[in-house]
């Protein structure tokens, strides 16, 4: 009789194996390489956003514990939907693991910033990231780009022929992530997936719309225009050399430091120059007051082209915007008459006073825009006005057409390059009023 409890403690202890055997077979399976929710989550990804998202990059942040959540619409996906959007969509995985897209044919404009200080210096000077060969950047909503869709892009109303893309992969971590110096590799990684895929969607799309020309280039690095700033990355680039080397008539003569835009853009391009007080070279000579000692150029072509017109028109920038009648400032001919040979008064306030010139063209097959201007040397005697006379005025003028002609002719600058014809000169722009 004493051997029954043994022979039932024997089937107890067989059982508890058994059960921990399959409790351990399922965990380990759950956490095999296409257990749980990493499959069905893979499967997902291939179809999300109309099958646009690059498959192969983002595959390896898909997490096995949590299943997929996608929020998708636009005219791509139900076309005759009342949609801004082709393609809006968002896929998470919780925990800020998520893929956000975002693309539209544009009609108005740009929704980014575009003005030359802005291309050079982005969010508020403290830089971000660009990737050659891609007009865009990367910004606090994602990597964002432009193409160009030459046949036209269906879904919406006006035709237009500009394609607009945001996208933006976070894995948790990058909203913690600071700007300017103590930027991290993993806003860096995280730039980087955010363009690969706005090329991966924005090719997908320009395909399927059969937009013609050839697809954007997948970038394989970005560069970051905070270090541009101290680096080579930026500095002295041969499309900028012309303002330097030699000095265009009117401006201050010796060794200037450049800086020039680092996408390699066919739609846009920006350089600036600043005589340089601390060059060898320059040691001894000092600016006479209303000296040109700074040159900024820019042009944008097709729809960036209107975005930073308008821009700058809001600011009351650019030709015949609040004219003089008097002086005659702003005319459409771009000439400074000067009325009454009068002064002018520039005040402390005014940030970074330049005289700008704008002109149009044809380059590309594109209208584009160009504006350069001229910084002079100011000196505020009384601590809060400085006077400009007449001469001095018209010097300026002199200078900031010499700057624009040097940048139109040069061999290396952007406009000969983009091959830009039948330029017109649209007005000169005084920004310190």
């Amino acid at each position: 009789m004493r051997g029954l409890p043994d022979r039932g403690w024997l089937r107890h202890t067989v059982l508890i194996v058994v059960i921990t055997a399959l409790v351990v077979g399922v965990v380990l399976a759950t956490r095999g390489g296409e257990g749980g929710h990493r499959a069905a989550n893979r499967a997902q990804l291939k179809k999300a956003c109309d099958g646009t998202l690059p498959y192969r990059d983002l595959a390896p942040r898909v997490p096995d514990g949590r299943k997929g959540e996608l929020r998708q619409y636009g005219t791509m996906l139900a076309p005759g939907q009342d949609s801004r959007s082709l393609l809006d969509c968002t896929l998470s995985w919780g925990d800020g693991l998520e893929v956000t897209v975002h693309a539209e044919a544009l009609v108005s404009g740009v929704p980014e910033e575009t003005k030359t200080r802005e291309l050079l210096e982005p969010d508020g000077g403290e830089g971000t990231f660009v990737a050659p060969g891609t007009t865009g950047q990367y910004g606090r909503h994602g990597a964002w780009l432009v193409a160009d869709c030459r046949n036209g892009l269906a879904g919406r109303t006006r035709p237009t022929t500009d394609l607009y893309v945001r996208a933006r992969v976070t894995d948790g971590d990058d909203a913690d992530d600071a700007g300017g110096p103590d930027r991290s590799g993993r806003e860096r990684a995280a730039a980087l997936a955010g363009f690969r895929t706005a090329v991966h969607v924005a090719n997908a799309i320009t395909a399927s719309q059969h937009c013609g020309g050839a697809p954007l280039p997948v970038p394989a690095e970005v560069l970051d225009t905070y270090e541009a700033h101290t680096d080579e990355p930026g500095r002295d680039l041969r499309k900028c050399r012309w303002i330097g080397d030699p000095a265009p008539h009117g401006v201050k003569s010796g060794r200037w430091t450049t800086l020039g835009d680092l996408q390699e853009s066919g739609a846009l391009s920006a350089c600036v120059g600043d005589w340089d007080e601390e060059a060898e070279e320059n040691d001894g000579a000092s600016p006479e007051e209303w000296e040109i000692t700074g040159v900024e150029a820019a042009s944008w072509s097709g729809i960036l082209g209107r975005s930073a017109y308008d821009a700058y028109e809001r600011e009351g920038h650019v030709p015949g915007w609040g004219v003089d009648e008097e002086r005659g400032t702003g005319s459409q001919d771009g000439s400074a008459r000067g009325g009454d040979g009068g002064e002018d008064r520039i005040s402390s306030y005014a940030s970074r006073p330049q005289l700008a010139l704008w002109a149009r063209s044809v380059c590309g097959g594109r209208a584009t825009y160009h504006r350069v201007s001229v910084l002079p040397e100011v000196r505020f005697d009384d601590g809060e006005t400085a006077v400009l006379g007449a001469k001095d005025r018209a010097r300026m003028s002199r200078a900031v057409r010499a700057v624009l002609e040097r940048y139109l002719r040069s061999d290396d600058a952007w406009p000969r390059t983009a091959g830009c014809r039948e330029t017109k000169v649209l007005g000169e722009v005084e920004q310190w009023h």
